[in-house]
Parts: C-alpha cells; structure tokens; sequence
C-alpha cells in the first residue's frame, strides 16, 4: 500500500528499463532514446491532484502521442499503454540487421524488438497478421505454413519481473547481437520478431511487412471483485496490482474492457519496482471510488467497452482519463481534493432548493444560445474492419433540432478508444442533448446543503421558475461561513432514452419560461369554512370560522375575505376585506356578520408583493345570538358547556320551541330538559353534531321554566350545566 500512498515519482522510460536490465551492451541511453523518453521526465507530483477538472471543459482531444497502426520507430513517441482488446503496430525500440542464417547472404536477418504496451501485464496477444495476412507460430516460434523459416516471433506480457529475455530459434543467433539474458524488459509487453531475407525466394522484396498484433490489454482494479469494497466478493485488490483481472466476474463483460474500471486503474496509477510508470497515482482515499463501480455498472449493462492505445507523451494525464471516460459517456469530476466522475445516466433528484434556501444572488441562464448547441455530430472511431483505423461513421442528425434551430450546426468527434458503431452513435446523441441543456446556474444555498456533490442532482424551486431538475457540476465550499455554492446544468429525463435508441423521439431543448408573477389559488382541502356560535363569558355570537394552512412555501401573507353569498355573483363582486395574516396562520374568524345568514370565504396567497388568485368556500351559514335570562319577548339564546342551545318562546302562546346540537364529543350522547325543576321524561337522542328540536307546552301554574341540557357520558354520569331561566 505504501506505494501508492508515497511521494511517487513519473518515470515513464529509462529508469524502468534500466531497472529491467536494458543496460550495458545496447546501452540504457540508447534504449531509452530508441523509446522516445528522456531520464530527466521525473515529476515530483505526488497523487497527481493539482489538476483541474469539470463538465464545463473542453471535451477530450485524440491521443498525440502516436498511431498505434504505424509500424516505426519513433524517438519522440511516449511509452504506449494499451486498454481493452485492441490492434496495434507497437513502437519499436529496437531494430538490428545481422548475420545468422546463411554467410552467403549478409545481414540476412532483421530484428526488431516492439514494445505494445509499457506497463504490463496484459492479459494476452490474440492474433497476429503481417500485410492482412493471417500468421501464427509454434513453440520455438517460428512461422507455421508460407512464412516457415522466413519469419519468428516470441512475446512477452509484461511481468514485473519477466523469468526471461525474449529470444527466437532461427539462424546461428537466437537473439540480435549484444541481447543477453539480462535484458527481460519486465513490466513491459513487448515481442521479438525477426524477418529473413532470402534473394532466391523473393520473401519482403517491397521491405517490412505492416505487423498487426490484436492484443487484450492491461489488467485493471475491479472493486466488485474485492472482498474489502462493499458489496465486493474476490481477491481483487486496489493496492496489489498481482491482483488485478481483466475477465470480469460475469464472463459477458470482461472487466478488462470497460471504460471505468479503465479511468479508475488510471487514478490509482501503474506502479512497478515501487514506482509509478503510468496514470496519477492517487491514494485510494483521495477516489470516489463508488462513482467508478456506478459507471463500471451502467458500462455493463449497455453493453459500452474500452478499446485502443494511449501514450505518457505528450498526452497529459488527466487528457487520458477524459479518453477513457468518454468511452462511457463519462466525464471525471473533481470534489475537493478528491476524484471522481460522473456516466450519462437517468438520475433521482435527491432534494428540492426553494427560495428560503438560496442565501445569495442566484444565477440561471434561461436557454444555450444556438451557437453554442449543436443538432448533428459526425462520430469517429477505430474500426476492426478498416485495420483498427479512425474512421468516420454516418452523421447522428436529429431532424427536430435542426428544424428549431434554423439551420445544421454540426460537428465532428473523435471517439479515440470507441470500436463500437452502436456505441459511437449512442456517445454522438448525449453529446448532441448535452449541449441543449440550459445553464450554467450559480446558487449559493445555506451550509446544509454542504453533504451535496458534483453530479448528484436535485430540483430548483426558486419561486420565480417552474421546478427544474439540474445536475450539480462544481460545489464550492466557503470555509468562513459554510455557504455552499453549486453550479449546476439542467438535466432533462428524456435524453437518456433517446440517446439509447429507447425511443426515436428527441426531448425538447431544455429551457426556462418567462417570469410569470401570478400565485396559484390555495389548493382545494387546504381550507375549509363553517358556520358557528362563539362563547365567552356566557354571551354567545355568531360567527364564521376558517381552518387551514398554508401550503405553499413561498407564500408571505395570507388574505382573507367575506361576502354574503348570492347565488351568480362574479368573482370579484362584493368582497369585504377580513384581514392580512401571517404564512402561519390556522385559524381565522369571522364575527361581523347576520345570525342565521349565508356566507363564501376566499382565502389568497401573496408572494413577493403579488396577489394570488382566490379560493372561495362556502356558501355557510353564521350560527346565532345567544343571551341568558332576556326576560321574555323572543326568548333567549344560551350556550352550553360542549353544547350549543338555542331556546325561542313564542309571543302569545304557551309553548315553547327548543333546540339543540348535540355535543360535538362522542362522549355526550343522551340529552334532557328540565321545566321548573321537574325533569322532562323525554330523551332526545340524535346524531352526532346534528339539530334535535322538541316543543314544550307550559302549564297555566307555571310562570318560568329553567331548560338544562342533561348529559350523560359513556359511563352513564350526568353532565348538567348552569339553567336558563325563561319568563313567560
């Protein structure tokens, strides 16, 4: 582990080889010369985390540091790293013409050492081909069939260390001049291949044939298949690179030719004799490495792979994992001092940002400008069929864009480790929507919002916007005050089936509508208006009464009015205001109003100084006067202890009409009267909350009558409360 997590040095060439046993006779300057390095390019770059990265950069460009179909020798070239299965020329570092198979012919022997990739092992060569033509070797190898004795090759994959030299049995020498057992070229895969040349059978007349060797390259880390990662079962280990696969678990998805295993190798760097020869040389606790096993996840399962050669030089680092993720439709992403990255994949929004959020001027650009989107692109990959060469496939042009956009705006792309056609479209289309997607957006949010990172998304409800789902680029952390600021895109749901070749139908460009200050009438339910008597101190008044809440969070005030309900009246007619409250208002009353009249309610919502739309409830009816002991005339109104009473004598008669509402609490189910302290008989039972109405005819002796509401609980206890005394 202490490798890694070390101060780790870049060397890419010399020191490697020298290490390996390519010295002395051929000489470790030259070697190193022949493969483009220098001994000073040494970096002191520990983990390799000063570089910069987001989804606003640039995309990828194509690997400069050769053509891995040439076959040459080329002094500037950067050590080749080869990904996935591949073909490749190699880079020579090595070329020699000597005596060994006849004295009749001088320097009838050519020999060229290769190297395919330089930091091995990879997991094999597959095939081998010299101008298209298929050929393969035996044991000692030499060529089996047309090329026997004219041409031997033997390979290596690249152990660190390798048990031996590389060597071939032909002629009077098994190897070129001054090659001895001590130049293993470890952690190096590479081959030896001697040509030889005969006059009289007219082999290579036009020269050196073009090599083609398909290979199946580099192992990589799989957490899936580490014990240690969560949800991981194997032996596989970050820090052991003895360790690494490149078969996967599912034999469908080799883990050797996936995108993301690819990029995370790269990160944790290739390491041999204690020191870092290839990738960044993060320590594992500066990757996420959860974004790369989500990618590695979403790779297998739409069938994307990795394949080709990338190079030390003059490639940057960080320009190589860009390559290998864009393989996945990926991007990397860094989170503070750590690495991540982020696939093209449908996504949760994982909360919503309101307005009481947002703790400082918030930004949104509300559409790209059409310069900057583009509604064709012209993919380019490298092809099996055309000699594993870049080649151009069929425009991806989306007809509905080009219709919105006026015009064709178009571009190519190079997909450099794509050799997929399916692929390469699919990568075409995200690029396509990508750049349709409104933003970037700055919001800076409250310290909660601290655990958010780049490429989660969440929902902007700022108010002043329709909700828009967007996905998080960069988050910036201010040490002083906690604020979190987020820049975000907007993400739209529709882009990843069309993009899959899911549906044939393009999302719309991604775009915000113009300011609309109007605020939505309460939703229905969130009111409710009712009729009532309300009671203090023994004197009772009608009223009308409204519970609710407010429901919308970027409300300031909440504003009640009352009218008596006329049947057709318009929406604005005859409103008397009822006050201005609080966004925490429950309870509003209405006591102004006529005894047994009916009423409508609107409750509005305003925000930002605008004034909602109106919810009308109602109509209900006000409850009544009530007063104890009036002294005749119309009788009186009381209220009851849990229960409302009206009681009405009749002018010139002798009876009187009583009525009720039976207690609102199950409890109370059974109610009497009593008339001059004599208890009536009767029960008046009713429905819970409903009117009971009875009428009393007074005897010539009685001058008064006290009415009592009698009731009886669930265990047969009498509840009485005060009389009310009624004079005739």
């Amino acid at each position: 582990m202490s490798k890694a997590l070390g101060t780790a040095a870049l060397i890419v060439g010399a020191v490697a080889l020298a290490a390996t046993g390519v010295g002395a006779a051929i000489g470790a300057a030259a070697v190193t010369s022949a493969i483009g390095v220098s001994a000073g390019t040494i970096s002191a770059i520990a983990g390799g985390l000063s570089v910069a990265a987001s989804l606003t950069a640039k995309k990828p460009t194509a690997t400069g540091g050769g053509s891995q179909i040439e076959f040459s020798a080329d002094p500037q070239a950067g050590v080749p790293y080869l990904v996935g299965r591949t073909g490749t020329a190699g880079n020579i570092i090595l070329r020699q013409a000597s005596d060994g198979w006849s004295v009749n012919t001088p320097n009838d022997l050519n020999d060229m050492v290769t190297i395919l990739s330089g930091a091995g092992p990879i997991a094999g060569i597959e095939s081998f081909t010299s101008d298209k033509v298929a050929i393969s070797f035996d044991a000692a190898g030499n060529a089996i069939g047309e090329y026997k004795d004219k041409m031997f090759q033997r390979s290596q994959r690249g152990l660190c260390p390798e048990p031996a030299a590389l060597t071939v049995q032909a002629g009077s020498s098994s190897a070129p001049t001054g090659w001895t057992a001590a130049h293993r070229l470890s952690g190096l895969a590479a081959v030896m291949w001697r040509l030889r040349y005969d006059a009289k059978q007219r082999f290579f007349q036009n020269g050196v044939p073009a090599p083609m060797w398909v290979a199946r390259g580099v192992l990589v880390y799989d957490p899936r298949m580490d014990s240690t990662y969560p949800g991981g079962s194997g032996p596989c280990r970050w820090d052991d690179e003895s360790t690494w696969v490149y078969d996967g678990a599912d034999s469908a998805h080799p883990s050797g030719e996936n995108p993301y295993l690819h990029a995370l190798a790269w990160v944790i760097g290739r390491h041999q004799n204690g020191k870092r020869v290839m990738g960044l040389g993060s320590p594992i606790e500066s990757i996420i490495v959860s974004d790369f096993v989500e990618g590695a996840n979403v790779a297998d399962a739409n069938g994307w792979t990795i394949g080709g050669v990338v190079y030390s030089r003059p490639d940057t680092k960080w320009n190589v994992l860009k390559l290998m993720l864009q393989a996945g439709a990926g991007e990397p992403l860094k989170v503070g001092a750590r690495i991540g990255c982020l696939v093209n994949t449908p996504r949760v929004s994982l909360a919503t940002v309101t307005e009481a959020d947002i703790c400082g001027d918030s930004t949104l650009a509300a559409m790209q400008p059409v310069r900057n989107r583009l509604n064709t692109v012209t993919p380019r990959i490298r092809s099996e069929a055309h000699g594993w060469a870049i080649v151009p496939l069929a425009p991806i042009r989306v007809p509905e864009h080009v219709a919105e956009d006026g015009d064709e705006r178009s571009r190519e792309i190079e997909y450099g480790l794509v050799q997929d056609v399916d692929q390469g479209a699919t990568l075409a289309r995200y690029d396509i929507e990508n750049t349709r997607e409104l933003g970037p957006g700055t919001f800076p949010l409250f310290p909660r919002w601290i655990n958010f990172k780049g490429g989660d998304c969440i929902t902007i409800d700022r108010g002043d916007l329709e909700p828009l789902k967007v996905l998080i680029l960069k988050r910036k952390i201010e040490p002083a005050t906690g604020t979190v600021t987020f820049e975000v895109r907007s993400e739209t749901d529709g882009k990843h089936a069309f993009a899959l070749g899911q549906t044939t139908t393009p999302p719309p460009t991604a775009s915000v509508s113009g300011y609309d200050p109007s605020v939505a009438a309460p939703a229905v339910g969130d009111w409710t208006a009712i009729g009532a008597t309300l009671t203090a101190n023994g004197v009772s008044i009608p009223a009308v009464v409204v519970t609710g809440q407010v429901v919308l969070g970027t409300a300031d005030a909440a504003i009640f009015d009352l009218r008596p309900y006329i049947a057709g009246a318009g929406m604005e007619d005859g409103w008397i205001g009822g006050g201005v409250e609080a966004p925490t208002v429950t309870k509003r009353e209405f006591t102004g109003v006529t005894p047994g009249t009916q009423y409508e309610v609107s409750v509005r919502y305003r925000v930002r100084g605008v004034i909602g739309n109106r919810r009308i409830l109602g109509p209900v009816t006000a409850g009544d006067f009530t007063v104890p002991g009036d002294g005749g005339g119309d009788g009186g109104v009381a209220a009851m202890t849990a229960t409302e009473f009206v009681a009405t004598l009749r002018n010139g008669t002798r009876t009187v009409d009583v009525s009720w509402r039976t207690p609102r609490s199950p409890r109370f189910n059974v109610s009497r009267i009593v008339v001059n302290g004599t208890e009536d008989s009767t029960g008046y039972g009713g429905s819970l909350g409903g009117y009971i109405a009875t009428t009393i005819t007074l005897t010539g002796s009685m001058q008064y009558f006290d009415i009592v509401i009698r009731s009886y609980d669930d265990a047969g206890v009498a509840v009485d409360t005060d009389p009310i005394t009624i004079e005739p």
